[in-house]
């Protein structure tokens, strides 16, 4: 997503009436309600690697990003700073956070009884990347949750066996790295610092091609296959706009 982030309007006053749901109403609620989530690409301090992990529980029982659901009266921003706290420990800045792309999910399965009547989620996803040793250090993820974390290249996501909304976000980041280098490059030739038209046309390129590479990861959608052992669960995913 090439904006500048995604804006929060509040129109009066709202204040938040969240409550606990028992699972049978949150399992109703589930199913007339899309959820609002703030998901994440965590990055390592040297920007080269990110963070995923492997979930063994519905939905999507396989590699992921981080994140979770928002709260009512919570920005985006707000959302994924409370759950990277929860889930990571970690304390970022409002700042720390770069808009990178919004999805919709439709999942067959969930967690919550009846599980096949699955879920639905609205995403918003930002790259976080991390500053130093101590940071990655915190990065520990719940046994219950996940089987399996690693730190993964940008490109061993978008050429590997994970989901297309995964593949769709880091491509959508890589789009958005150059742009960044065009905005830099702008920023310069505004102050007097050199640059030129060559290499503005180069960089213009580059993130046009990598714009088309976000839209081929569609067109790949149904090579995608969704094995979990430990739920002895099968599926693919169906990708469109």
């Amino acid at each position: 997503m090439f904006q500048s982030g995604i804006p929060y309007h509040e129109t009066g006053t709202f204040k938040s009436r969240r409550t606990f749901l028992p699972d049978d109403q949150y399992g109703i609620a589930l199913d007339n309600l899309v959820k609002g989530c703030t998901d994440i690409l965590l990055l390592n301090p040297s920007g080269t690697h990110i963070f995923t992990g492997r979930r063994c529980v519905q939905p999507q029982p396989d590699w992921w990003f981080m994140g979770g659901r928002m709260f009512p009266g919570e920005t985006p921003i707000e959302s994924g700073q409370r759950l990277l706290k929860r889930e990571l420990g970690l304390d970022i800045s409002k700042d720390r956070f770069d808009i990178v792309c919004a999805q919709a999910f439709a999942f067959g399965m969930r967690e919550q009884e009846p599980k096949e009547h699955g879920t639905t989620d609205a995403q918003f996803c930002y790259r976080v990347q991390l500053l130093n040793d101590d940071e990655v250090q915190k990065v520990v993820l719940d046994e219950n949750e996940y089987s399996e974390t690693e730190w993964k290249t940008p490109n061993e996501i978008i050429a590997g066996n994970y989901h297309p909304a995964l593949k769709f976000a880091v491509g959508n980041m890589l789009a958005g790295n150059v742009l960044k280098k065009m905005e830099a490059l702008e920023q310069k030739e505004e102050g007097g610092g050199g640059g030129g038209d060559a290499e503005m046309a180069a960089l213009a390129r580059e993130f046009m091609k990598k714009r088309r590479d976000v839209d081929e990861v569609l067109k790949t959608a149904k090579d995608y296959k969704l094995v979990s052992k430990e739920l002895n669960y099968e599926t693919t995913v169906n990708s469109k706009y």
